[in-house]
Formats: C-alpha cells, sequence, structure tokens
C-alpha cells in the first residue's frame, strides 16, 4: 500500500475512507452524518460485547483494548467508554489527527494513538474493515501479527472478506486499478478525482488459512458471524486465546443464548498437513448441482431411516430448551394467519404433522403436503395416536413432487410453511404453485431463519450429514418474486424469543422508554438479524364469511303469537352467512329466556335454522314455535349465532327483544 497517497486522501476523506458510503463524502458530510457514523461505531461495540459474552467468553470485560486501522475513532470512543485503556493505531497520521479531534469532543480520556504497533498485549485486538484493504500476503503477516497482541485467556475479534461475486469483467477491472501503474490514475481523472487518489481495494482471505493461523496462536473455537455486503462475502470470527497458566472459564451456550445474538457457530478449524476439515457448503452450488428428484429421495431416505419416532411425535415438546422458540414463534405465526374454524389450510413440509394437528384442534381443514412418503405416515401415527378433542374435520395427506401442488386453483384459504420453505431448491416455483392454489386473499406464513442460514454450523452439518438443502432466507429476493407472482402484500413479523427478564425498577424504566428499554431493543433487533417470520396476501379480496367474527350483524324483526314465533332476519353485515347446519360458521336464530326483571332464566330456549344460506342485504322469514312456559311475564331476546364462532351481539348487532305475558 502506498502509505503517503493513502494518507493525503485520508486527509481529503476521512470518514468515506473508513465506510464508502456517498453519505460521508466531505460534500454530504453534515451533523447528521457525523452522528450516524459515530452511532454506527456504538452499534458495532455493543453487539461486539453481546456475542463475546454470549457465545465466547461469559464474562467479558476487557481493561485493555486493542483498534488496529482505528481511523478517525469511530470504534475507539465506545471502547474507550467501556474499557480502562484503549490503543488505536493507524498507519495514516491524517486519520490520527482527526481521531483525536473526536476523541476530545467526546470527552474520553483513556485512548491512546500511534501510528505503529508496538510489543504488548491485550485483554482485547479488534480488527475491522482493515484487512480486506491490504494485499493477502501483507494482511496474513499482519494477522499473524495481531494474534501475538492478544494476551493469553484475551479475545481478539477480526473481519475479513472470503468471497468476491464478481463479473470476469469487473475482476480484471479492479485488478487492473489496483496493480497497473496508471490505469487508476487514469480512471480517477476520467471521474474528475485526483490522479493519485488510491483505489480501495477488498481482498480476499481463504477461511481454512486463517483458522489455522489462529490455531496456531492458540485460538480454541472461534465463533464466525458471516455477512454480505454487496458483492463481498465476509465474516467476523470471535476468538478467546487459551490460558496457559490459568483455568478460563469456558461454557456451551444455552439454546436461549444462541438466539439471543445474531450469531453464527463456529466453523472447524484446519491445520496445514493436518486431515482436511470439511470445507464450508455452498448451498447454491448445491443446489444447482443436485436435482430435485434427488433432493426428494435424500428426504425419503431420512425419514425412513428413523427408528425411533418417538421425538417427532412429541413435537413441540420433545425438548425443553426447544419448547420455548418453537411455542413462541408458532404463536407468531398462528396470530398472522388469523385462522378460523372450517378454513382450508395447506401446511407445506409437514412432516410428521405436529403443526397439522394443532390446525385440525382450531377446527381447519388440513392438507398435509410433503415430499417424503414416510413422514406422512409417521403423521398419520401422530393423528391416530392423539387425535384432536371433539369433533374435527379429518386431515389429507399430500405427496409433493417438489414442483407441482395436486390441487386445484384457488382452492385453500391459507399456507403454513414452518421451518421448510428454506429446505426448498426452487422457492421461486414454490412460491408460483402457493400462489395458484391460493384464494384471493389468502395468506401464506412463513417461519423461517434468515439471510445467513446457511452458512450456520448447524446447517453445514445438515447439507454435510444428510444432504439436505439449507438454504438462505432473503426477503427481499421472495418479495420480488411474490410480488411477480400474484401476491399483494408482505408483512414481516418484528418480535423477540430469548428471555429478557428485568427488576422492577428496570421494567419501569422500560415503560419509560428509558435506558432498560433500550437494551430490550437491540435485543431484538440482534436476534432479528437471522429470522425471517413473514406473510404474503394474494391479491385480491377474501371472501368474508361467518366463520369470521368481524362482519357479523343482523337485522331482526319479530312477534310472538301464542307460542309461535315469526321472525324476519336480515344480513346487514358485510360477511356472507353459511346455512345452518355447516359446522363451523353455519347461523341459527337463538332465543334466550328472562324473567320480567331481567333476570337469565335459560340462555339456550330455543334454536330455530335459517331456511338458507344469506348473503349481505339478504333476508329470510321463518316461523317456528317455543317450549310451554309456567305463567308469568317474560322477555325473549332473539339472537343469530355463527355455530363455535360467536353470537351477533358480541360483535355489536342488536337484538330483537319481545315482552310476552303467558296466562
Amino acid at each position: 500500500m502506498n502509505i503517503a497517497a493513502w494518507d493525503a486522501f485520508a486527509a481529503r476523506e476521512p470518514y468515506f475512507a473508513v465506510l464508502t458510503h456517498a453519505r460521508y463524502l466531505r460534500e454530504h458530510f453534515d451533523a447528521a452524518a457525523e452522528a450516524e457514523f459515530f452511532d454506527s461505531g456504538e452499534a458495532y461495540v455493543s453487539e461486539l460485547y453481546g456475542i463475546v459474552r454470549a457465545r465466547v467468553a461469559p464474562h467479558f470485560a476487557p481493561e485493555t483494548v486493542l483498534e488496529y486501522g482505528c481511523g478517525v475513532g469511530r470504534l475507539l470512543i465506545p471502547f474507550a467508554r467501556r474499557a480502562a485503556n484503549v490503543t488505536g493505531v493507524d498507519i495514516s497520521q491524517s486519520m490520527l489527527d482527526t481521531a483525536r479531534t473526536h476523541i476530545a469532543k467526546a470527552g474520553v480520556t483513556n485512548v491512546e494513538l500511534q501510528r505503529e504497533l508496538h510489543e504488548r498485549t491485550f485483554d482485547l485486538v479488534n480488527c475491522f474493515l482493515v484487512l480486506q484493504r491490504l494485499p493477502r500476503g501483507e494482511g496474513v503477516d499482519l494477522l499473524r501479527t495481531l494474534t501475538k497482541r492478544v494476551r493469553e485467556g484475551g479475545t481478539g475479534v477480526f473481519q475479513f472478506p472470503y468471497r468476491a461475486e464478481l463479473s470476469p469483467l469487473v475482476s480484471v477491472s479492479r485488478k487492473a486499478r489496483a496493480r497497473v501503474p496508471g490505469v487508476n490514475a487514469a480512471i480517477n481523472v476520467l471521474r474528475r478525482k485526483p490522479a493519485a487518489e488510491p483505489f480501495i481495494e477488498s481482498n480476499t482471505y481463504d477461511i481454512n488459512e486463517v483458522f489455522a493461523i489462529l490455531q496456531d496462536a492458540g485460538f480454541d473455537s472461534p465463533h464466525v458471524v458471516f455477512s454480505k455486503h454487496g458483492d463481498l462475502d465476509s465474516v467476523i470470527v470471535y476468538a478467546q486465546r487459551r490460558a496457559q497458566l490459568e483455568s478460563v472459564e469456558r461454557r456451551p451456550p444455552s439454546a436461549a443464548e444462541k438466539t439471543n445474538v445474531p450469531a453464527i457457530d463456529a466453523v472447524p478449524f484446519r491445520r496445514p498437513g493436518a486431515a482436511a476439515a470439511p470445507q464450508v457448503i455452498d448451498v447454491k452450488q448445491m443446489i444447482a448441482t443436485t436435482s430435485i428428484e434427488e433432493l426428494n429421495r435424500t428426504a425419503e431416505a431420512y425419514f425412513a431411516s428413523l427408528s425411533d419416532w418417538e421425538d417427532h411425535l412429541a413435537k413441540p415438546f420433545s425438548r425443553a430448551e426447544d419448547a420455548p422458540q418453537l411455542l413462541i414463534n408458532l404463536g407468531v405465526t398462528i396470530q398472522g394467519l388469523n385462522l378460523t374454524p372450517g378454513m382450508t389450510v395447506l401446511e407445506y413440509g409437514a412432516g410428521t404433522g405436529w403443526l397439522s394437528r394443532f390446525l385440525a384442534q382450531l377446527g381447519c381443514n388440513t392438507i398435509l403436503l410433503d415430499v417424503s412418503p414416510t413422514a406422512l405416515n409417521i403423521a398419520r401415527e401422530l393423528f391416530a395416536r392423539q387425535p384432536p378433542i371433539g369433533t374435527r374435520p379429518e386431515p389429507r395427506f399430500l405427496v409433493f413432487d417438489g414442483q407441482h401442488i395436486d390441487l386445484p386453483d384457488a382452492s385453500v384459504d391459507r399456507i403454513v410453511c414452518f421451518d421448510a420453505f428454506h429446505h426448498a431448491p426452487n422457492p421461486e416455483e414454490v412460491l408460483r404453485e402457493f400462489g395458484r392454489v391460493l384464494k384471493p386473499g389468502g395468506i401464506a406464513a412463513f417461519a423461517e431463519p434468515g439471510p445467513l442460514h446457511s452458512t450456520t454450523a448447524q446447517s453445514q452439518y445438515e447439507m454435510r450429514t444428510y444432504g439436505v438443502v439449507e438454504n438462505d432466507v432473503d426477503i427481499h429476493a421472495i418479495w420480488d418474486a411474490a410480488q411477480r407472482l400474484g401476491f399483494a402484500d408482505l408483512k414481516i413479523a418484528a418480535y423477540n424469543v430469548p428471555p429478557f427478564h428485568v427488576s422492577l425498577a428496570e421494567f419501569d424504566d422500560l415503560l419509560a422508554a428509558g435506558a432498560t428499554y433500550a437494551r430490550w431493543a437491540e435485543s431484538t433487533r440482534a436476534f432479528l438479524h437471522n429470522v425471517r417470520d413473514f406473510f404474503l396476501t394474494k391479491a385480491g379480496a377474501e371472501e368474508i364469511d361467518s366463520r369470521h367474527p368481524a362482519g357479523l350483524r343482523a337485522s331482526i324483526d319479530a312477534s310472538i303469537t301464542g307460542m309461535t314465533v315469526r321472525a324476519t332476519v336480515r344480513n346487514i353485515g358485510r360477511a356472507k352467512w353459511l346455512p345452518s347446519d355447516v359446522l363451523y360458521g353455519g347461523v341459527v336464530l337463538g332465543a334466550h329466556l328472562y324473567a320480567e326483571n331481567g333476570r337469565l332464566i335459560r340462555f339456550d330456549y330455543a334454536w330455530q335454522p335459517l331456511d338458507r344460506a344469506l348473503a349481505p342485504q339478504e333476508e329470510t322469514t321463518i316461523s317456528f314455535d317455543l317450549a310451554p312456559l309456567d305463567p308469568g311475564r317474560y322477555i325473549i331476546e332473539l339472537d343469530c349465532v355463527a355455530n363455535k364462532v360467536t353470537w351477533f351481539a358480541q360483535t355489536g348487532s342488536t337484538p330483537a327483544r319481545i315482552e310476552v305475558d303467558v296466562t
């Protein structure tokens, strides 16, 4: 790297040199941009502390911190607010001068700035957005040096790119700018920039080589977070250096901690000369080289190999550590589906059917769809062992070929994908089928992982061991495709699973939007990094019927002669009334019996079916006889009821009340 050219560039564009976004160019850099710039540093450091404590060192509280490539102090200042002594190193004197100004402005006094790295060790060494700007050889040498600056028992955090998805033309152009004298200068002149302005490279590194360096330096069980920025795939490695003379507390993370940070489990080391560790599986390449038929056979082979079905039959209560997240996730999904009894619900990737059993219990007509016939047989066993309570619709079981759903167009009200859509190698094709079989206004619900799913240790293990696709869930790509395929709306659930338990004082502070509220918001944001629960609504108006409480209103004009009721019932709501004999939502006229003083005598005094279904603004007239009563004065209240849904009075409709004198 030409240090003089870099220093001159840093003097002109100190903030853009750190974060290459047009917002941070001098010409755009105002007070709001400055606040945003330094707030991003606070967010990074806060996240770093959370991840290290949850995944690497539970009692992480570094006293001394080295920030290599400190730039203008974006990370130095938040580190200085947490640690006793912070050292910032940068090769650019201009950067250090600007950093000194911001450090003074922030009022922190425990920061030392240096241009060179001295022989000293630290509790924490952080190197972010630096290695990618160095030629790979220089970067590898620097990494080796930095690992030696982490004290025994200390923590190193190192970020580097490992892959760039560039077209051949762009790749050649960038290499020429970086390596051929005059090319970058010529391009700068064409772009009306100073000829000497350096080209900011994004060099990539081999993951296994980096892990070997860390292992040789005494770092154990690194925790890795994958990220993608434009065409660059990067990782941040969080690792603790072995303590030779003291015992450093290490423990595996709990299930709650695993979901409390936007984190990815460790990728195995590979030491040069040792047996090769498994390489990272590229899910895109896996999909490109594996047919749908082969993936279907793989899924069937997995379920067919199971000798014990108990764990599958017991879900979501198979394991105590998994149950909370499954149940919270299930609640979010059911809430967003806006279910009513009698709806036809298709569960995509139903597997062993535990979710469909709950949907059947809610009164839904369930269709279990899966590529594995054996999985569906396990689901049949579940329904046989634990049938839904009461009279419920019988489930249907449908084998999926991976491409076409064997159902008519517009035949289902809802679709559920619960931890299943990310297994699809052809998500757009599956979405097209969803759009075809859904009724207008129907909802497809997805409870899925996020955009980094394929890189987690668990996903890598599943793909390597079972040959199953563990695809990333790119919500932007899904929404782009969904709009082309007839969906009109997308809603994403913003919620949190990890426990956030607070004291009474902290609870009051949370309600007052104080610091506890900020911690809760940060916890939620961190959880949502790699979680995507969302709902797609198909274009068109959903036909609302009497299975929905909303929209149920009636006008009842009634008279009683002797003990015979004559009533004209009119549908003045917006929901179509289903015939009275329909189990869920069939509309019946009911009568409540009250004493003269208003005391309820008998709630279910009479029931009378209507003679037909009624669309909005339609009416019908019926007559029926009431059961004999003892002499006295009574009040008879007539109201419509949707079977197993609601009485109309509960939705705001006005019943008819008739006084009766029985002699």
